[in-house]
């Protein structure tokens, strides 16, 4: 078996965690090899997966998990995270259980798939994959944009706010989460869509199937809106330039050891986090 283990040397645990790792899946016969998450503007670091790959390890906080997540998701390849960050939302374990790595090894654990997005911006041909969100907002001006959300063509919404996103339900636990979105089961197929400081007594986020096509257009911009894909890729929206969000046919498909609900996980990472009651 060959993994590419992924890691984050600039956590807390960093590189101690990552060769404890490395060692332990050596010794279970593993053919390992390594890869340092960058930073967000060198995120394509992780881009060129070795051909023989069978599995992902990626070690970090959420953010390094999500990105090896995206990247093998182009290969259909499966992700364990090992949380050496803050939360963790993503992992599968904690940097203190890699006693449970042997079970890569027997097939002892079960494939979580999640909902990916597709993000194009108008006039140019790239698309984007998202995990958690994408976010049209203002850029460093404090002042407000107004953007129309369009479905099938149909105006959905009309904000005047800061910003607006576009969530999976794996990101409602995120970003959208501050912003005053939904908590949303993870094993829900949906799209959330969450004004962000609307100038509105009324606002409120909506929900759509999965398979709803969105369309955000700022009424105006002077170069000053901006799209962020999962907080790692910021892209300035030229006048009349539209975004679009649509399900990707890939789904980022992560590892669990444990048996262990997104309740559990929810109540142990934010509600006892925080110093809230169960």
């Amino acid at each position: 078996m060959q993994i590419l283990v992924v890691s984050n040397r600039h956590t807390a645990a960093g590189p101690k965690e990552t060769e404890r790792v490395c060692t332990a899946l050596r010794q279970s016969g593993a053919t390992v090899v390594e890869r340092e998450f960058q930073t967000r503007s060198g995120s394509q670091a992780m881009a060129d997966i070795p051909p023989e790959t069978d599995l992902v390890v990626a070690i970090g906080g959420d953010g390094t998990i999500m990105h090896a997540a995206k990247c093998a998701a182009g290969r259909d390849l499966p992700v364990l995270g090992i949380n050496s960050g803050k939360l963790g939302f993503l992992a599968g374990l904690e940097v203190n259980e890699t006693d449970r790595l042997q079970a890569l090894f027997t097939r002892e654990y079960e494939i979580e798939e999640r909902l990916l997005l597709d993000v194009t911006v108008d006039g140019d041909a790239g698309t984007h994959l998202a995990m958690n969100e994408a976010v049209v907002s203002r850029g460093a001006l404090s002042r407000l944009v107004d953007l129309t959300v369009v479905s099938g063509g149909q105006d959905v919404m009309r904000y005047r706010a800061d910003g607006v996103m576009i969530a999976t339900p794996t990101g409602s636990t995120a970003y959208s989460l501050s912003a005053g979105g939904p908590v949303v089961d993870p094993s829900v197929e949906a799209l959330l869509l969450t004004p962000i400081c609307p100038h509105s007594l009324y606002a409120r986020s909506y929900v759509f199937s999965a398979e709803t096509e969105l369309t955000v257009r700022p009424t105006a911009s002077d170069g000053n809106t901006f799209l962020t894909v999962d907080g790692e890729r910021e892209i300035s929206l030229l006048p009349g330039q539209a975004v679009t969000v649509r399900r990707s046919a890939m789904t980022a498909k992560l590892i669990r050891l444990k048996k262990q609900s997104f309740y559990d996980i929810l109540n142990h990472k934010l509600i006892n986090r925080d110093g809230g009651r169960v």
